[in-house]
């Protein structure tokens, strides 16, 4: 595999992975950034007190590479201070955060590192990922996000950022996003009251102030395997409420976004955590009781969805369109209109191979 250098005078990057005892998964996480067909300027691995073998994984990476530093904390702090912490200290133009249970496709940098050059004024560098499970490679490949931000490879003002969130959400994927460093610098970088959900708020406000180019390729892995930081905070009925309660009043505050946004977001995400439910094995009861209090349903809700969710495959399939019809979390005509193109987009890409 032949490996492209940065030049003097191109953009440079750095690649931040967050880690807490995700050993297993790390030969994969970095071993993904050591197959970039574009180098990274500069990794930092932040251990966030882990207690598994992540310290003896990671040392093996780091030894013979000069740019890549490991941080280690003494007591857990949480991915966000740790984000906040790698952008303090990273001198690069852009700056990207991958977890340490996702990988990246070998061509991401390079090709992202492109569009930076070509777009400098942009805020946000992202592109899409395919979803994998705990051993790789989902039986079905499903691509990220759901509805595309657009048909093919675009830069997008803040006013077509404006534009697709009528549409749509969850544009921005964390693991496929580059940042350009002095512009999240400028947002005040994550906002560590937001727990898992600060980085999505933070793309949406970088692409509403400065634009962002959007790649119509997979070039990530997002791996979902159930005690991910994401989506264990985000099927807390108590935490969601919060979160999006705290989220709803900065929305209504910062003058960025569509009117009645805030509603919009909200039942966005009281969606696709439902979603996530549904898509659990639990037991019925459990899942319908879940589902209903993510949703600020009713005793009704909840015995609608347990009367559905005891007819298997097809009764979670009419739960899942009985939120759908509930939230009206899209644009079902523009995501139908979009299927050859996410067809597309999973067709040029290889599947996911381990590093």
């Amino acid at each position: 595999m032949t490996r492209m250098t940065a030049s003097p005078a191109a953009p440079t990057v750095t690649l931040v992975v967050p880690n807490f005892n995700h050993a297993h998964y790390l030969r994969e996480s970095l071993g993904s950034i050591v197959n970039q067909t574009r180098a990274p300027d500069r990794v930092i691995i932040i251990d966030d007190c882990s207690t598994d073998d992540s310290i003896a994984v990671i040392t093996r990476f780091t030894a013979d590479r000069p740019t890549w530093q490991l941080i280690r904390h003494d007591t857990n702090q949480g991915v966000v201070r740790g984000q906040n912490e790698a952008l303090a200290v990273a001198d690069t133009d852009w700056i990207g955060f991958l977890g340490a249970d996702d990988a990246l496709h070998p061509t991401y940098l390079e090709k992202a590192m492109v569009q930076a050059a070509g777009h400098p004024e942009a805020g946000l560098i992202f592109a899409c990922c395919e979803i994998i499970g705990p051993r790789g490679p989902s039986a079905k490949r499903m691509l990220r996000p759901i509805m595309l931000p657009a048909s093919r490879s675009a830069m997008l003002a803040p006013g077509d950022v404006r534009r697709i969130l009528h549409f749509g959400d969850n544009y921005f994927s964390g693991t496929t996003s580059l940042y350009r460093r002095t512009a999240l610098q400028a947002l005040g970088g994550f906002d560590v009251k937001l727990g898992s959900f600060s980085d999505a708020f933070l793309a949406r406000r970088l692409g509403l102030t400065y634009g962002c180019y959007f790649m119509a390729e997979a070039l990530g892995y997002w791996r979902i395997h159930g005690q991910n930081y994401s989506t264990a905070t985000s099927t807390d009925p108590t935490s969601l409420n919060a979160k999006l309660a705290e989220i709803g009043s900065l929305i209504a505050q910062s003058g960025l976004f569509p009117e009645g946004y805030e509603d919009v977001f909200a039942r966005r995400n009281r969606f696709g955590a439902a979603r996530m439910v549904l898509g659990g094995d639990t037991a019925p009861a459990a899942k319908a009781a879940r589902v209903s209090a993510l949703l600020d349903g009713s005793a009704f809700d909840t015995r609608l969805l347990r009367l559905m969710l005891g007819f298997g495959t097809l009764g979670r399939l009419a739960a899942l369109t009985w939120i759908t019809l509930r939230t009206r979390p899209m644009s079902l005509t523009r995501l139908l209109a979009q299927s050859g193109a996410r067809r597309a987009i999973i067709s040029t890409t290889p599947g996911y191979r381990a590093p």
